[in-house]
């Protein structure tokens, strides 16, 4: 059972495992042209020999997994079998290519990005083809946990149902180059390396971010208060593996997501004018730990500013100079210090002057 809602309209592009679980298919070299007596054979019931040739007998937990295999065709006419990835049950991938009689092949590598682990564990990668298979099992060494300073927020955390998280993991070292994984309950549901905007903030505020809501699964009827999720963060910096987790319980005494009270101007379209125009909105926190705002413009993936709140209601304000981002969204991130978040995109972004076409609609 999926018991997640993932915030699509501020993590788009962000639930991308695509780097690790594809498809692919090799065609025939230019010269190699079949006849309609040499067509593949790409029935299911073609014998076919498949096997794992390389793949490490140790990683660390967290690292990228590769393994190469070998297909055989032992049949004396070309084959096309579909060359079937998993790693510990689940997809991770597969690959279609033609065999020529008697030949082997060998595909291009194949990997998996694995879950960091608290201590040593396993994992098994399994191939499979036209009935045949071959696995292995590879070892998976305990992962560094991270400094809990670059963790955000507190390890343990009570919400209350449809509550919003905002979870981030800092620069390991600055100079290095730094990528985070999302994991909850075991599910891969993120890849920073996967949308500009995260990019953008891991610049702009020196951290990598996932945001959540957990609450009740409506699909099935299911009341989830009081469930327990794990989520999990690898972080890869320049080839070293580290790890951050946080226990989220939900419970109808857990905390509040904060809200945004009132919006100066107030919301939809939004026209700038020359000499600039300064943006408020009034937010509060029924647990008192207003934070931040990070206000983003949408499209053109920009970090416009940050500002500091605190207490149970502030103010928080921004200028901007320019309006040439015709229809961007400008979306502010109300975050408190227990973590939780309101996202709201609030305006949009209008300038009569701007060509919606031309390249300078996107530039702020």
């Amino acid at each position: 059972m999926n018991r997640r809602t993932i915030l699509n309209g501020v993590l788009a592009g962000s639930i991308v495992p695509a780097a690790h679980i594809g498809t692919a298919t090799l065609e025939n070299e230019p010269g190699d042209a079949e006849t309609a007596d040499t067509e593949p054979t790409d029935c299911e019931d073609t014998p076919v020999s498949v096997r794992i040739v390389e793949l490490p007998e140790t990683i660390t937990g967290g690292a990228l997994l590769e393994w190469s295999v070998e297909v055989e065709n032992p049949t004396e006419q070309s084959i096309r079998p579909t060359i079937e990835y998993t790693v510990d049950g689940e997809p991770a991938g597969n690959i279609t290519l033609t065999v020529d009689p008697g030949e082997t092949e060998r595909p291009f590598s194949a990997s998996y990005r694995t879950e960091p682990v608290p201590e040593a564990d396993t994992v098994t990668v399994r191939v499979e083809a036209n009935g045949d298979a071959d696995e292995r099992t590879v070892r998976l060494r305990a992962t560094d946990e991270l400094d809990p300073e670059l963790q955000f927020p507190d390890p343990e955390l009570a919400v209350q149902p449809e509550t919003t998280v905002h979870f981030e993991v800092g620069a390991v070292d600055p100079d290095a180059f730094q990528t985070t994984t999302w994991w909850i309950d075991g599910e891969t549901v993120g890849d920073t390396l996967a949308a500009p905007w995260q990019g953008i903030y891991y610049v702009e505020q020196d951290a990598h971010y996932w945001q959540e809501t957990f609450g009740t699964d409506e699909t099935d009827g299911t009341d989830e208060t009081n469930a327990t999720y794990e989520v999990v963060a690898g972080i890869d910096v320049d080839g070293e593996q580290y790890r951050a987790n946080w226990t989220i319980t939900v419970t109808p005494t857990g905390l509040e997501s904060p809200t945004i009270d009132a919006a100066r101007p107030a919301p939809g379209p939004l026209e700038i004018s020359p000499e600039g125009t300064t943006l408020e909105i009034d937010v509060s926190d029924p647990d008192g730990t207003l934070e931040r705002v990070v206000w983003r413009l949408s499209q053109a993936d920009r970090l416009l500013g940050v500002s500091e709140i605190s207490g149970a209601s502030d103010t928080a304000t921004l200028s901007i100079d320019s309006g040439r981002c015709h229809t961007c969204q400008l979306i502010p991130w109300v975050i408190t210090s227990n973590g939780t978040v309101t996202v709201d995109p609030l305006w949009d972004v209008m300038d009569p002057g701007i060509d919606p076409d031309s390249a300078d609609s996107l530039e702020l």
